[in-house]
């Protein structure tokens, strides 16, 4: 059979006709998971190392958005008509009023294997949410310029006027800073001044004076480091720590009142587009393997056990989780607090603008 020139062109269009038509059908039968990330560092490293692999092996497309608690819960909230995304990383501060408001659900150890794994004080709301990177709370110096700091009392010394960061009321640290604020009011302990927390606004008042800028970005710690400020906070080891491991001059002030938790978690979200993808991503998130790599980059520790770290990783982390005890972190009672929460960011607002 001999084909003519003519013949072999109208071949070779049928094709190109053809050929667009399979992808796009491939294209569109692709899976695709939508999920919220942290706007931190920890949210880069999700991106850049664990994303890749899981759209390989699960053949799908992943995106996300990036933000803070607060931020990814009014996510929740605007697409809950039209479920968008599957997976929504929160601080453990989120996760009761997420179920509350019935954007999340519980999470099946059936689905979620590694879930056997994690220590019970990290599964939160009746398996509603779910830590997996852990870290201590408070004030942090230049180790080098700020000696003697042992007490959150010392931070309203007059010495340190326009010398001190404090963090953004948008940020879940602003409620601990009144609790450190109602404690020193009352003379109680951080874990019986929550409770009390109207009581501690004239003291936070009082620490205005000290304070050179409200600051909503992890890179302006720096600001320490480099002698523009003595002191910040309230913030997370995970944003100082691997500056420190680095060289640069920074360090958690060890405060006689102890430290508080943060606690990044992950939920499911209810009516989610693609539960089972979901559910394998949180799975994949919780395996120890890329719970080490994550530890390992953001000095946050894990929330499951048996991981082994090299000592200048572990000598940063809160790890066993009997460290935690060791070191007084505490973690507030954030059904009592979240309630109030609305109301208390305001006033923080107020006494910080005025």
């Amino acid at each position: 059979m001999t084909i003519d020139r003519r013949t072999l062109i109208a071949s070779a269009a049928a094709s190109a006709i053809v050929m667009p038509t399979i992808i796009s059908r491939a294209y569109a039968q692709e899976k695709q998971l939508h999920i919220g990330v942290y706007n931190s560092a920890l949210g880069k490293l999700v991106q850049k190392e664990i994303i890749p692999a899981f759209e390989k092996e699960h053949k799908c497309r992943l995106f996300t958005i990036e933000g803070a608690t607060l931020s990814n819960i009014a996510a929740l909230r605007a697409t809950r008509a039209t479920p968008k995304f599957s997976v929504m990383m929160m601080d453990d501060v989120g996760v009761p009023q997420a179920k509350q408001e019935e954007l999340i659900d519980k999470l099946d150890p059936a689905k979620i294997p590694n879930l056997a794994k994690v220590y019970k004080r990290f599964l939160f709301e009746d398996s509603y949410g779910v830590g997996f990177n852990i870290s201590s709370a408070g004030m942090f110096i230049n180790p080098q310029k700020t000696t003697g700091l042992t007490s959150y009392e010392q931070i309203f010394d007059p010495k340190y006027r326009k010398r001190i960061l404090l963090n953004t009321p948008k940020n879940t640290q602003s409620v601990l800073m009144l609790i450190v604020a109602t404690a020193l009011a009352t003379g109680k302990p951080l874990k019986e001044a929550q409770y009390l927390i109207d009581q501690g606004w004239d003291k936070l008042a009082q620490l205005k004076p000290n304070v050179l800028t409200i600051y909503d970005s992890e890179a302006l710690v720096l600001m320490v480091a480099q002698g523009q400020a003595d002191i910040g906070g309230i913030d997370y080891s995970k944003s100082i720590y691997p500056h420190a491991a680095k060289g640069v001059p920074l360090d958690m002030a060890p405060l006689k009142e102890g430290s508080f938790t943060g606690i990044n978690s992950l939920t499911l979200v209810r009516n989610a587009p693609e539960p089972e993808l979901g559910a394998a991503f949180i799975n994949r998130m919780l395996d120890p393997a890329v719970l080490e790599m994550l530890s390992s980059q953001t000095f946050g520790a894990p929330s499951v056990a048996g991981i082994n770290f090299k000592p200048e990783v572990a000598k940063y982390l809160a790890y066993p989780d009997t460290k935690m005890d060791e070191m007084g972190l505490f973690t507030p009672d954030w059904n009592f607090i979240i309630p109030k929460r609305a109301s208390l960011l305001e006033r923080y607002n107020q006494v910080f603008s005025s």
